[in-house]
This record gives structure tokens, C-alpha cells and sequence, in this order.
């Protein structure tokens, strides 16, 4: 992996992701929910805390790690976790084959677990408003009640590991971070996760805590297409294209003129270039489509986001020759099912996200300015979108590119 690339130097269906909301509407939708996990939260945690460790020693549960009953799996936040923690949660699933394993979430995700075919339960968190969130949290607790054994794969989260408390669960596995040490204590098993390590180490441990194996990318592309329906190859060349992303770090994306840029120096000729993902991606795929066909006329492309369920999507990448695309849950089914790709980082590191599997070829280019990587380390990018570090990617070869350009500084913070 060059990680300093000059740019190539030689359940909701998939449909209904999103209501339409603008991209600020949504990252306030964001920060209400995180400041209801920091408030809520942290004052369910000082309540229980002393009530916790009081039991602890009085009930003297035993808490050794094999699972004797249903396991709870919570996430409810990133499809594209999901994906990379895949490998351990296959390993679990196949040896504890006779537990019942759980998935609690959130809508949005929802469809990234029922592709992976591995729960046999998916409960949902209505988290659309308020209200909705407390009544569906009440309903999804008495549903998971006296679960065994809770994985939390949330790192910042206070809210989950309330609900993992408060269920009663006998075994309750998660991450803690130098700042999030109010964990300890409220979990029985905790494990450091380093936000600069790949996120996939910290999943595989926790298959390794439960004497599980991770299994291999070949077994997990071979579990995955049981579940998807054939989708036919093309006569050209396919190349699946992964554009958009979450509305959780939209500076992960791409301009138009980038994505211009990325296929002329891939130098396409009449390859059949197909754009997946949401009923809310479709009008940026187009915009980019009707820019790129006045420049590549004999090229097909196609615009099929908001045309397809995820699984459908993922069958639909299974059958292109290459993938090319940002950070997104996209990416991660593409380098599990094999397929060669091409991928482009700024706000995130490739190192933290890209598990390397030495029998898929893997192009990621990534220029590690100061200020990267932001997303998962800061509430939210300094540059508000200002994309400093995706545009450092395309300016590696201007002799006369400004040094002051690399660096983000944010007219909110004192000098």
C-alpha cells in the first residue's frame, strides 16, 4: 500500500437510505443524537455505576467467555463496520452455531446485516425522533432480556453500554478508549481500541476473546454470494463505481471534476462504468455522469443508485471486473467478494479501514496531510468540507502547490 501516492503514478432497501433531507439537515439530525448519547447517557452511567459494581460483588456471577445462550451484537451506527468485522463474526457464528445471534440496530444499517446472513434475528431501533427512540428502546429491552452475551462493536456510545447493563446480560464485551474510560466496570470484558490501528485488528480479537476463528476473505465471499442472485457480466469491461457515502463524514466524496480526473488518468476507453448506491446519491452520480460522457463518449455509464436493494448492489459489484470508489461500505463488499480496486482517501486512513488480503489487488492512493486522518477522531472535519486532504491527492504533481494548502486550520480556533 503506497500510502503517499502521487495519483496514479504508473432495511430498509438500498433504495430509501435517507429521507430526502438535506446534507445539513442531516448532520444536525447527527448532532442531536450525539448530544443526547453524551447527556442521557452519561447521566445513566453516573446512576448506575455504584448499583453495578455493588451487585457485581454480591451476585459473583461467573463470567467465563462461552457463550450459553443468545448473543447480542449492537451497532448502530456505519453499514460499512459491519462489513469489515465480518470475518469475526462469521468465526462466531459458525461456533456457536446452536446461540442465537442477534443483531440490535438502527434502520439505516439494517440492510448491511440481512446481505451478510448471519443473524438470526435483526431488532430495530426507531431512532427517527425522540419519542420514537425512547418507546423502541423500551420494546427492544424486554426482547433482549437476560441475554448472555452482549458484543458492543459502538467505541463511543454511552447508550449502548446502558443497554447492555440494564438487559443483565452475563458477559458484556466492548471497546474502551483513553477517553472513554467510564467503561470500566459497566462491561465485563473490555478491550483498547487504537483509532490509529486498523479497526479490524480490535473485531478480531474479540472472535479470539470467545475462541472463535476469523474466517478467511475466501469463506466469507463464499458465505456471502449464498445470498445474492446472479447478476449477468457484460459484454464490455465492468467497473462498478462507489461515489457517495453515509451522511456520517461526506468529505469522504469525491467533486465531479475529481471523478473526471480519476477516469482520465485510468484512461477509460469504452468500458461499461456503472454507479451504485441510494435513491439520494442519484442526482450527484448524474451530475458527474452528464460532465464525464461529454469527455468519454464511447463509455457506457450508467446510473443505477436508488434502482436496487443493497443486496442486489453487492451481487451487482460481484459481477464487474474492477471497483472503484471512496471510503463506503461498498468498497469493503468489493475487496471481500475479490475484486480488484481502486480507492480514494482523505479524511480517513486506508490503514485503520483496509484488512490486506494478499489475493485481491488493492490500488489506494492517500496523501497523509497533518490534519488527516479527522473523521473518527473529531466530532467533525475542522474544515467543514473544505476537502483538504482529497484535493491534496490530485495537486502531488503542481510544482508550484502552495505547502499552506496541506494543512487545516479552523476560523474557530484561537491562534
Amino acid at each position: 500500500m503506497d500510502r503517499e501516492s502521487t495519483f496514479f503514478r504508473s432495511s430498509l432497501s438500498f433504495q430509501h437510505w435517507g429521507n430526502g433531507d438535506t446534507f445539513e439537515e442531516k448532520q444536525m439530525t447527527i448532532k442531536r443524537k450525539q448530544y443526547i448519547d453524551l447527556v442521557l447517557g452519561g447521566l445513566l452511567l453516573v446512576i448506575l455505576r455504584l448499583p453495578v459494581l455493588l451487585l457485581g460483588r454480591l451476585l459473583r456471577r461467573d463470567h467465563s467467555l462461552s457463550p450459553r445462550g443468545n448473543i447480542l451484537v449492537i451497532k448502530m451506527q456505519g453499514g460499512g463496520s459491519l462489513v469489515i468485522a465480518f470475518p469475526a463474526l462469521l468465526g462466531i457464528r459458525k461456533q456457536y452455531s446452536d446461540c442465537r445471534l442477534i443483531l440490535l440496530t438502527v434502520p439505516s444499517v439494517a440492510p448491511f446485516a440481512e446481505s451478510l446472513g448471519i443473524f438470526d434475528e435483526i431488532i430495530r431501533v426507531e431512532d427517527s425522533d425522540f419519542l420514537s427512540l425512547v418507546f423502541s428502546s423500551f420494546h427492544c429491552w424486554l426482547r433482549t432480556l437476560w441475554t448472555d452475551t452482549v458484543i458492543d462493536l459502538e467505541v463511543y456510545s454511552r447508550l449502548t453500554t446502558v443497554f447492555s447493563v440494564l438487559i443483565m446480560a452475563r458477559n458484556r464485551i466492548g471497546f474502551f478508549l483513553e477517553s472513554a474510560f467510564w467503561r470500566r466496570y459497566l462491561h465485563t470484558h473490555l478491550i483498547f481500541l487504537n483509532r490509529y490501528s486498523g479497526i479490524y485488528y480490535f473485531y478480531n480479537e474479540i472472535a479470539r476473546l470467545l475462541s472463535s476463528p476469523v474466517e478467511s476473505r475466501s469463506s466469507c465471499a463464499e458465505h456471502l454470494r449464498k445470498n445474492l442472485v446472479p447478476v449477468s457480466k457484460s459484454s464490455r469491461a465492468r467497473i462498478s463505481i462507489g461515489h457517495a457515502c453515509s451522511e456520517f463524514g461526506k468529505e469522504r466524496m469525491l467533486s465531479a471534476d475529481q471523478w473526471i480526473e480519476v477516469f482520465r488518468k485510468g484512461k477509460v476507453t469504452s468500458e461499461e462504468i456503472v454507479f451504485l448506491g441510494a435513491t439520494t446519491d442519484y442526482l450527484n452520480a448524474q451530475e458527474i455522469i452528464e460532465v464525464a460522457r461529454a469527455q468519454f463518449p464511447a463509455v457506457d455509464f450508467q446510473n443505477k443508485c436508488g434502482t436496487m436493494a443493497l443486496k442486489e448492489a453487492v451481487a451487482y459489484i460481484d459481477s464487474s471486473d474492477e471497483f472503484w470508489g471512496i471510503d463506503s461500505g461498498l468498497l469493503h463488499y468489493a475487496r471481500l467478494l475479490g475484486k480488484k480496486t481502486v480507492s480514494f482517501w482523505g479524511p480517513t486512513d486506508p490503514a485503520t479501514r483496509l484488512q490486506c488480503f494478499a489475493d485481491v489487488q488493492t490500488e489506494i492512493y492517500y496523501h497523509k496531510v497533518p490534519c488527516s486522518p479527522c473523521i473518527h477522531v473529531a466530532e467533525a472535519p475542522f474544515c467543514e468540507g473544505e476537502n483538504i486532504c482529497l484535493r491534496s491527492i490530485f495537486q502531488r504533481d503542481e510544482e508550484d502547490a502552495d505547502e499552506k494548502k496541506t494543512f487545516c486550520v479552523s476560523d474557530h480556533i484561537p491562534l
